[in-house]
């Protein structure tokens, strides 16, 4: 079969002893399974609609619309040999991906509840912990992000076809939705609120784009990429960017706004940098480094080098800085936190201050939260549905199946 420029592969499994892996393409317009030979290169479809495939005595297991399924499979071809068999049904699904695992002896494991629902609500939450629910429909919001302004909120509506870049007017309630086609992420406002600096992945194209807000132009191309990317904040003529490298985990970058073709290194070691923030006027970015072997929050000059200042105590994640570049916010496990900053005439940290402990969701490798332009309030999601709390066994399934 022909294959597509660009696949975005979730799932691996091993195959006739290695020789092949299948996997599920999160890219497809109806999510499929495909298997790629190892010494060849070469790609099949096996199903559509469908995901999550592993290998158990001669079956292909996979997940479908709540339900896990198993179909005979010859695994030196890849070749599909008779109908599917439903094995379990009521299967939870969390972030589109099934709640459930089989291992080569037969044995299987899942956690029971909803499959296909993923509804969340967006709140205004003040600084005591005081939550206010927008008045909007509840969707599968993520990567919530406030205007410098504070009137607009972009965000992504995720769906198993992709996610749509949206923009919120706080005043009307209404959405406008500004990219409706490809997995598009982690939206950043430009300073001056006129522009989103995202990135983007569809079958043509991995890259970071800039779309006007008023939606006078289709997105423009600013940096392609050939791995995973992601924008996670603009300041001072630069964008901070995570790159998940294989060769040395998460990194962060650099990539200069004037000169798109200047994206430099701005921590790349063996440990996973993440979550960059930059201050208001660019000159610092705090993030998050597993250096020490727990998330912490750390802050270094940019565009560097110069010593760095730790300033989470006991672990933290998702660094945020203040408009008012007086206050870096951050999240330990529920608990948000603030430390307060002064960089005249040098940087001054203030010791980390608990602000409230609420269960909120969490970011997909950037923030998964935002801080309105005065400090006041922050912008967060939470979903609907509770999560499994039930695991159920199932042993020697494979015996009960007719071939």
């Amino acid at each position: 079969m022909a294959t597509k420029d660009i696949i975005y592969p979730q799932g691996p499994a091993w195959f006739s002893g290695g020789k092949w892996i299948a996997f599920t393409d999160f890219l497809a317009v109806r999510r499929s399974i495909f298997a790629v030979k190892l010494n060849t290169g070469e790609v099949k479809l096996l199903l559509r609609d469908a995901q999550a495939p592993s290998y158990v005595a001669g079956q292909l297991v996979y997940f479908e619309g709540g339900a896990l399924w198993s179909v005979p499979i010859d695994p030196d071809h890849m070749t599909l040999r008779g109908n599917a068999t439903q094995i379990a049904n009521g299967i939870s699904e969390e972030l589109y991906i099934a709640q459930s695992g089989t291992s080569e002896t037969g044995v299987l494991a899942y956690a029971p509840g909803p499959a296909g629902s993923f509804a969340r609500n967006m709140y205004l939450v003040d600084r005591k912990g005081q939550e206010q629910e927008l008045d909007i429909p509840p969707r599968d919001y993520v990567d919530p992000a406030i205007a410098p302004d504070g009137k607009r909120i972009a965000c992504l509506f995720r769906s198993v076809t992709g996610q749509q870049l949206v923009v919120l007017d706080r005043d009307r309630g209404a959405f406008t939705t500004l990219v409706s086609r490809g997995l598009n992420a982690a939206p950043v406002w430009t300073p001056d609120g006129k522009n989103l600096i995202f990135d983007s992945v569809d079958p043509q194209r991995r890259a970071i784009y800039r779309i006007s807000v008023d939606g006078s132009s289709a997105p423009q191309v600013v940096h392609t990429t050939s791995l995973n990317s992601h924008v996670t904040s603009v300041a001072g003529g630069y964008a901070a960017v995570i790159v998940n490298d294989p060769t040395t985990s998460a990194d962060l970058w650099l990539l200069n706004l004037s000169n798109p073709e200047d994206m430099r290194p701005f921590k790349n070691t063996p440990a996973a940098e993440r979550q960059g923030s930059l201050s208001p006027d660019g000159h610092w970015m705090a993030y998050v480094s597993n250096e020490s072997g727990a998330p912490e929050v750390y802050v270094e000059p940019v565009p560097g080098p110069g010593g760095r200042r730790q300033i989470s105590s006991d672990g933290g994640e998702e660094p945020r800085w203040v408009q008012n570049g007086r206050e870096i916010t951050y999240r330990n496990g529920t608990k948000m936190m603030s430390v307060p900053v002064q960089d005249q005439p040098t940087l001054q940290l203030g010791k980390p201050i608990e602000l409230f402990d609420r269960k909120f969701d969490r970011g997909l490798g950037v923030n998964g939260y935002d801080v309105t332009p005065d400090g006041r309030m922050f912008v967060m999601t939470r979903s609907e549905h509770a999560a499994p709390t039930e695991i159920r066994v199932v042993m020697g399934w494979p015996g009960n199946l007719r071939h």
